[in-house]
């Protein structure tokens, strides 16, 4: 992903990359975009971690990363998103203990 994504800030409600075979890192960048509701980077190359800016966007709904190289903890800024009605993380590398960022998301479906 471009590390200028950030520039699109203000517009930018939803990204649905998947299934292109993008490789490197999801940027902090990503961070800036405060109006981003969903996010879909299923089924790529991306590695890292998962950048704790990305949780700024507190309006995030939909968050799918799955099958991608993405590894270390789960921030946990996650908790701050009390809108999340989707999580989709499977097929990665990730470590810790999912359950302390868990129990907050009142309207988790997935």
């Amino acid at each position: 992903m471009t590390r200028d994504i950030g520039l699109l800030a203000g517009t930018l409600e939803k990204i649905d990359l998947r299934n292109n075979y993008i490789g490197g890192t999801i940027p902090k960048s990503i961070g800036a975009l405060r109006t981003l509701s969903l996010i879909d980077v299923r089924n790529n190359r991306l590695e890292g971690r998962i950048p704790n800016e990305l949780f700024d966007a507190t309006g995030l709904e939909i968050i799918k990363v799955g099958h991608n190289s993405l590894h270390g903890t789960i921030p946990d800024k996650i908790a701050k998103l009390s809108q999340l009605k989707e999580l989709k993380l499977s097929f990665n590398k990730f470590t810790g203990d999912i359950s302390l960022v868990f129990g907050n998301f009142p309207k988790l479906r997935t």
